[in-house]
């Protein structure tokens, strides 16, 4: 069933490396059998795509020829046993297994116009108005200013793009956070779920070559711009923008003289010491955590959420901001951890 495997390709999709739905049945990503290129980042060799009716995956690469179902349970065995489950209780039986094709051939479409009306207008409220995601909101401490919305069924967002008219989205509820360029233009959302989904981030895009970086419209770039992974982190900190992931290297070098990059409190992720290494050689100024009323917090809202205030954060950040020969000091000491 095409539309069964359509729906968990998209789950997978959020979480996989430069994802990108070249049409409604072509997905596109850095392979996670072979890595692609460890020199070049911006290679995305990996493709699924639909032959007899269901998806197989390609690796342009590595040469890595196998099922999407097989792709699943290979990289996201959570998924791929829901998938089971599912299919099981369509069919009433075990899926068989199929034979590849030795080869296949691509055709991609072109970009498809936006919608021109917001769907904060069509099919949002504000987070705050509704009490299931208000009462999400307060748990959490985020602060009352923050403007964030709220769809009771992610299903509804499909309406943002026509790309997404007949994508699989789930129905779970989301706490939807836009993402606008420098005119204000919505250029994608977030959705954070807010009940026990598995896949508790979805990421929508209006535009792929875009970056996506939430407050970019409103930030003051003459004064300091504290830059954090997540959105909701930036929520508690002054003139904050965030790049929704742990790549910071997106942002615009314009911003790089007043910028202090925030990492996650995580001194035992390899992944994230090899990214500060990488900043700090670039000459940006960085946060290195090493207050040690921080340990076990592993971001700013848990620090929030632990009684520490918005102030007492904030001071934090500046005593351990540090660049160049300082900054590679300090990170040896809190690799030490």
């Amino acid at each position: 069933m095409i539309w069964l495997e359509r729906k968990y390709l998209a789950m997978a999709g959020a979480t996989l490396d430069l994802a990108k739905w070249r049409n409604e049945n072509t997905l596109n990503h850095r392979c996670p059998y072979c890595g692609d290129s460890s020199k070049k980042k911006n290679k995305a060799r990996g493709y699924h795509f639909v032959v007899d009716n269901s998806f197989v995956y390609k690796c342009h690469n590595c040469g890595k020829t196998t099922s999407t179902v097989n792709f699943l349970k290979d990289n996201f065995p959570v998924l791929h046993k829901e998938y089971k489950k599912e299919w099981l209780k369509e069919n009433g039986r075990a899926p068989k297994k199929r034979k590849l094709p030795p080869s296949h051939m691509f055709k991609f479409k072109p970009r498809v116009p936006l919608k021109q009306k917001s769907i904060l207008d069509e099919v949002c409220v504000s987070a705050w108005d509704n009490e299931e995601s208000s009462k999400y909101l307060q748990d959490r401490g985020i602060p009352e200013s923050a403007e964030l919305w709220f769809v009771d069924d992610a299903e509804k967002l499909s309406v943002i793009h026509d790309k997404y008219k007949d994508r699989f989205l789930g129905n779970d509820p989301r706490i939807v956070i836009p993402f606008f360029n420098e005119d204000g233009e919505l250029i994608g959302v977030t959705g954070r779920a807010i009940n026990d989904s598995p896949l508790r981030y979805l990421t929508m895009r209006l535009l792929d070559d875009v970056p996506l970086i939430y407050n970019y419209n409103k930030v003051d770039k003459s004064k300091t711009i504290y830059v954090t992974e997540g959105p909701i982190d930036s929520l508690f900190l002054p003139n904050s923008i965030a790049v929704g992931g742990s790549d910071f290297k997106k942002i615009d070098k314009s911003i790089k003289e007043n910028a202090i990059l925030i990492y996650d409190n995580e001194p035992r992720n390899t992944e994230i010491l090899k990214k500060l290494e990488e900043v700090i050689d670039l000459g940006y100024t960085v946060c290195i955590w090493n207050d040690r009323r921080l340990s076990g917090l592993k971001d700013i809202n848990d620090m929030i959420r632990s009684g520490l205030s918005r102030d007492e954060v904030i001071d934090i950040i500046d005593t351990c901001a540090y660049q160049g020969l300082s900054a590679k000091v300090k990170l040896m000491e809190y690799k030490k951890k």
